[in-house]
């Protein structure tokens, strides 16, 4: 059989942290050009922590099982899409959960939005609000997809060798 390439401990560590780094800054840094500059302080003290626990709790896992062999840029593409898209779905059934709560109390009532504009009401999502939800999840499996790109090409080759012997 031939040889299996895998990358070593440091690598999968890099490739975590990296991915939550660029991750953040690529939903940071949009964030502080649309409302200034003065937000990335906030942004990094509560944003980074949570970046790098998604990272550690939902995509070190599936680094680990991925990287048992050599990452082409196709796998890193899709894998990368994968993880986002699963982070994004966590996300969406909490916040449509939470949604259906807010809708079941009769005392609540709320709108997100206004005019031609409204996206949730009463925590139940407008067609509007399916939208816009679609588009920023799409926009995160786009960016889930550069940032593993970039990772890929960071780590590069695999560090460590291990031969696997033919049981013949």
């Amino acid at each position: 059989m031939a040889d299996e390439l895998a990358y070593s401990r440091r690598q999968l560590a890099t490739a975590v942290n990296l991915s939550a780094l660029l991750g953040w800054t690529g939903i940071a840094l949009p964030l502080s050009f649309e409302i200034g500059v003065g937000i990335l302080p906030w942004a990094a003290a509560i944003g980074l922590p949570i970046s790098f626990f998604c990272c550690w709790l939902i995509a070190a896992p599936i680094f680990r099982r991925i990287m048992r062999k050599e990452i082409s840029c196709f796998r890193a593409a899709f894998w990368g899409g994968a993880i986002a898209l699963f982070m994004a779905l966590v996300s969406i059934v909490a916040g449509r959960f939470r949604g259906w709560m807010k809708s079941l109390d009769p005392n609540y009532s709320s709108q997100l939005g206004g005019g031609d504009y409204v996206r949730e009401i009463d925590g139940i999502l407008t067609a509007y609000g399916w939208l816009m939800l679609a588009k920023s999840t799409a926009v995160f499996v786009a960016l889930g997809v550069i940032v593993a790109l970039a990772v890929r090409c960071w780590i590069g080759k695999p560090d460590t060798v291990t031969a696997k012997t033919d049981a013949n």
